[in-house]
């Protein structure tokens, strides 16, 4: 370098080199290199050779650099000096060329505030360790003492009615669900005990019960259940209020002698939509008013009822009103009673017999989530339907009666789990009339996306999120909805975009969500505002649960990006035409140029013909798995 110094060799170098690759490693050894490229000694060359491994590390992801730990020092081995910085110059000092923060003095007075604060903090966390092991200990004994007054009011109970009745573990606060039973087994011992004795007996018994319950009101709202282990849990109950109790005798009317092969007391049970079926229960009617009812110390809600699961179907399915973190799944819900959306209780088929000749009469059942009965008329088609959709709806017309339907099972390779998806009547109508369309009929064209990826080699760069984990309807609450989509980010690769469908209860609209970089592009078909409140809360938590896990330094604030310039929605009920329209020009875009797209506003607009394209593929895909 001789006299000419690093700021005049840079310029130098500059006319041949881009800047942005001159850092002051590069400057380091150019500096002592001659017009051939040689160094003066092996020591240099060595450093030089260091150099270049620790950038070829850096550029690797292996290892991170900041501030003056860049690769010159790491090479080197040495810190910067105080008054210069190596590879840049005498005349720079270290604070100006590397950002750092200038020393301040601590004075003695703030070291001692300090240490009383650190003092004070390690007293304050040893109270409150002792305190906690007080109340645990008077706790546990408090639950000793219940446990046996409750024992003992229970004797003195039994040997006053005279009647042997099987209480396991210790009692609960009687109300009219207890008196129903627990639909595992125990209601039925209860019936028949009951029918055995007289009428004036079994009013007695449950006049007594409920004065036990009014003195167990009286003494604590605190009840001690004791498990099938021995094991102890402390539970809050809020008692429901009963104001008139229907005694257990055969001219109830809850004890109206209908023949059992009459009725299937079961109830079939289904989450996000009608067509995903988790469960068997049955509905445990309460004589409350329905704005008093209260289910696990929990308001039950007008347009829920209580149910109490007796088969499971898909065991893994979660419930729609968890139960806080204990009964989560449809699976931890056997033997207890549950909240169910009402929409989503699928009534069984009630058969009637003339008591005269003996007819069996088949009531036919209405479809309750059609606006009109007659919304299944496949014998009227609209004018102008692609080919294939009116193939579908004349094989539907035909075929898919009295309950059957266009089912299949999705690989988990889709949404990483396996799926069941099953094509009603109904559903081939909505897509024939352009009606609402439902969770199935979005997942089957996902499904047709899904092999469109796998021919343009395209399943690293796009995943797809099942609607039935994100949905307002029977997908859970919040924080399980973000559980949800934060496992779907992590069994995905690196670097996927996620299409996330949404339904707000009546309108759905799409997500693309880039968990990397923490990106999230909203797309509403009536070019809405950008969304807040409950989803945006629920898909910035999914990213920091799944950064998290990843155990990385997520921005504080996910950034959100409204696609203002999407095609707008025609119609009123044709939100889910638009969103798969959607999907699909994300999925056949090979270059992942549609966000620059629609990023503003414009012209951009959906034809009948195009939205006619993504019915025919939809009924092309779906036509695959007919069976006649």
């Amino acid at each position: 370098m001789a006299r000419k110094g690093y700021a005049n060799l840079q310029e130098e170098l500059s006319e041949s080199t881009p800047i942005e690759e001159l850092d002051r490693a590069t400057m380091w050894i150019k500096a002592r290199q001659d017009k051939t490229g040689s160094f003066n000694g092996p020591v240099i060359e060595k450093a030089a050779e260091k150099i270049e491994i620790f950038k070829k590390r850096v550029s690797d992801g292996e290892i991170t650099t900041s501030g003056s730990d860049d690769v010159l020092t790491l090479a080197l081995g040495s810190p910067e000096y105080p008054g210069r910085v190596r590879g840049v110059g005498g005349f720079v000092k270290p604070h100006s060329y590397f950002n750092l923060p200038k020393r301040r003095k601590q004075s003695v007075e703030e070291s001692v505030r300090i240490s009383v604060r650190k003092i004070l903090a390690e007293e304050r966390q040893s109270i409150i360790a002792e305190e906690k092991a007080k109340w645990d200990f008077e706790r546990e004994q408090q639950i000793e003492r219940e446990r046996a007054m409750w024992e003992e009011r229970l004797r003195k109970l039994e040997s006053k009615v005279g009647v042997e009745e099987v209480l396991v573990e210790s009692p609960k606060p009687v109300t009219a669900v207890n008196e129903l039973g627990s639909a595992t087994g125990s209601c039925s011992r209860q019936m028949e005990q009951a029918l055995k004795v007289s009428e004036t007996e079994a009013t007695k018994i449950v006049k007594k019960k409920l004065d036990l319950a009014e003195e167990a009101e009286k003494l604590s709202k605190d009840n001690v259940i004791i498990d099938s282990n021995a094991s102890k849990k402390l539970t809050s109950i809020n008692q429901e209020k009963v104001r008139t109790v229907r005694p257990f005798m055969k001219d109830c009317q809850f004890w109206e002698e209908i023949p059992s092969t009459n009725v299937k007391s079961e109830f079939k049970l289904a989450t996000g939509s009608v067509d995903n079926i988790v469960a068997f229960g049955t509905i445990v009617e309460v004589d409350v008013e329905a704005t008093q009812q209260t289910i696990h110390g929990v308001p039950l809600g007008e347009e829920n009822v209580r149910v109490s699961v007796t088969k499971v179907v898909v065991a893994n399915a979660l419930l729609p009103f968890p139960i806080k973190d204990e009964i989560v799944r449809v699976a931890d819900a056997i033997g207890t009673c549950v909240a169910w959306p009402r929409s989503l209780v699928i009534p069984p088929e009630v058969v009637e017999k003339e008591q005269g000749n003996r007819k069996i009469v088949k009531k036919k059942r209405r479809d309750m989530y059609d606006d009109d009965f007659d919304h299944d008329d496949l014998d009227i088609l609209p004018p102008k339907l692609p080919l294939p959709l009116k193939e579908l709806c004349q094989w539907a017309n035909r075929f898919l009666k009295n309950g059957v339907t266009i089912h299949t099972n999705l690989g988990e390779e889709i949404f990483g789990r396996p799926r069941k998806v099953a094509i009603f009547r109904r559903d081939v109508y909505a897509m024939a009339h352009m009606k609402e369309v439902s969770n199935s009929i979005i997942v089957m064209y996902m499904s047709c996306l899904y092999q469109k990826l796998q021919k343009f080699k395209m399943l690293h760069m796009i995943a797809f999120i099942d609607p039935a984990q994100t949905g307002v309807l029977g997908c859970g609450n919040p924080t399980e909805r973000a559980r949800s989509l934060s496992a779907c980010y992590a069994k995905g690769k690196s670097g996927q975009i996620f299409l996330v469908p949404y339904n707000s209860g009546c309108h759905w609209m799409l997500t693309v969500v880039n968990p990397a970089e923490e990106v999230v592009h909203f797309m509403d078909p009536l070019k809405r505002r950008l969304v807040t409140g409950e989803w945006k809360t629920i898909v910035d938590n999914s990213i920091k649960i799944y950064n998290a896990q990843k155990t990385k330094k997520g921005r504080k604030i996910v950034t959100w990006k409204n696609c203002a310039g999407i095609p707008e929605q025609q119609g009123d009920k044709t939100c889910g035409f638009w969103i798969m329209h959607y999907m699909k020009d994300i999925v056949e875009d090979k270059n992942q140029e549609w966000s620059a797209k629609w990023d503003r506003k414009g012209s951009n607009m959906y034809t009948q013909d195009d939205i006619d394209e993504v019915r025919a593929e939809w009924a092309q895909y779906v036509a695959q798995f007919q069976e006649s």
